[in-house]
């Protein structure tokens, strides 16, 4: 045999004897939450109240369980504490029950809510809290492995390592770190800040700031707020009727706006889609497509390796950078500047309010001539043609393997059209009818 093999072999003999002294109760397993296959579950429960005065806020830590919070018309607060014990028969899960409780201390701040979990080197169980306090009262909850629930409470903090939390009706805001899990939170009166990672993040109906960071995940953010910032690397983004400004940081997955207020967006390998948008657009990105349409504000947009279609882009200033993929802009008015190379040009603007200038290499350009107003213009291009096939007098002059063409040069009152090139055809076509 084989030195690994041996090695193999020793370790199925060890780990068999193991587990057989294991299932025989010889020996005690220690690991905290291991749970064999052949234990029962126990349930059990006791309710307690804590009576008034009380202080001005709860505190609860708990791990490897649910903690529910809910809002009330009450003046105390009363709490479901349910042990889920996993044990060979219900004379061992008594034992456990008898010993495990929930530990309380009211101090002058707040009330704390914990269990005596430390005390068992041997567990093996969950502690699940159900509890009802005074509506409005601010909570904070520490737990791990389990959801975490808060209802019409006050000001809200959670953290939650690997469970799932949810938090709704709040009378203030609401911090939030979890991981692995989903995380839902609507209907809050104030700010929410949300650290996670590996989760699916939706966010509903917040007035206040938002502030998200998130990775390998989702992040769907609906409804007004003053401001939302998203910072979430590997992670698909849905951003819906927030009328703040928003800022979006992501890479490698799709940027999803609609009706939004003036955004920035810094991505990398990340699509952008994007209908409705009131303000200012900013967005820097590589690699992957942006498609916009009806964006009423300026635009810049920096990049490489990116494809940029829109229709209904009006604004004081268009901006546009990329290379190796195709611009295609429809329905746009303001001055209006693209610099590309190695992609196709395709632009059909409205009556120009501003000046449009396109500097390309390697790049074909089509345009579709707005109407029939005239306007100054200057076409050139290197080792290629330009086609015109429209009214109206031009000159072309060519020289050194560079045409030149220019059209209406007496008109100077309207916003001067530049197109520059080399290495691909200009084409003018008769524009859409409006």
């Amino acid at each position: 045999m084989k030195a690994k093999e041996i090695v193999l072999l020793i370790f199925i003999i060890v780990a068999g004897v193991f587990f057989y002294h294991v299932q025989a109760g010889k020996i005690d397993v220690v690991w905290d939450d291991f749970i064999a296959l052949d234990f029962n579950e126990y349930t059990y429960q006791e309710t307690q109240v804590i009576e008034p005065p009380l202080p001005a806020s709860l505190k609860v830590l708990n791990s490897h369980g649910q903690v529910e919070v809910l809002g009330a018309e009450t003046d105390r607060i009363t709490f479901t504490f349910e042990k889920r014990i996993w044990r060979r028969n219900e004379e061992k899960a008594r034992e456990v029950a008898d010993e495990l409780h929930p530990v309380v201390n009211k101090g002058d701040a707040a009330v704390t809510i914990t269990t005596n979990r430390s005390d068992f080197k041997r567990r093996n169980f969950e502690t699940n809290f159900r509890i009802t306090v005074p509506s409005g009262m601010p909570v904070e909850v520490t737990n791990s492995y389990g959801l975490v629930r808060a209802d019409q409470v006050g000001e809200t903090m959670i953290d939650n390592r690997h469970g799932e939390v949810s938090v709704t009706n709040i009378r203030g805001g609401a911090v939030i770190e979890n991981s692995y899990e989903d995380v839902e939170v609507s209907g809050l009166e104030s700010n929410c800040t949300i650290r996670s990672r590996h989760s699916d993040i939706s966010v509903k109906a917040v007035p206040g700031e938002v502030n998200i960071e998130n990775s390998y995940g989702l992040v769907d953010l609906r409804g007004d707020s003053q401001k939302a910032t998203i910072t979430a690397p590997h992670t698909e983004i849905w951003v819906e009727d927030v009328t703040g400004p928003l800022e979006v940081r992501n890479s490698y997955e799709k940027i999803t706006l609609r009706n939004v207020g003036p955004s920035r967006l810094d991505g990398s390998h990340s699509s952008i889609d994007i209908d409705g948008l009131a303000g200012n657009l900013e967005i820097n990105d590589t690699y992957e497509p942006i498609s916009l349409k009806s964006v009423r504000g300026n635009l810049q947009i920096t990049g490489g390796h990116m494809s940029v279609k829109g229709k209904g882009i009006i604004g004081d200033n268009i901006y546009i950078s990329s290379s190796y993929e195709d611009v295609d802009l429809a329905d746009f008015a303001g001055k209006t500047t693209i610099v590309l190379s190695h992609g196709n040009i395709t632009l059909t603007p409205l009556p120009l309010t501003g000046p449009l200038e396109v500097r390309a290499t390697y790049s074909p350009i089509t345009f579709f001539w707005p109407g029939e107003d005239r306007y100054p213009l200057e076409a050139q291009t290197r080792s290629s043609d330009i086609q015109w096939s429209l009214s109206g007098n031009v000159s072309i002059e060519e020289k050194d393997n560079l045409t030149l063409l220019r059209a209406f040069s007496e008109v100077s009152d309207r916003p001067r059209i530049l197109l520059s090139t080399t290495y691909g055809d200009i084409q003018f076509e008769k524009g859409p009818s409006r």
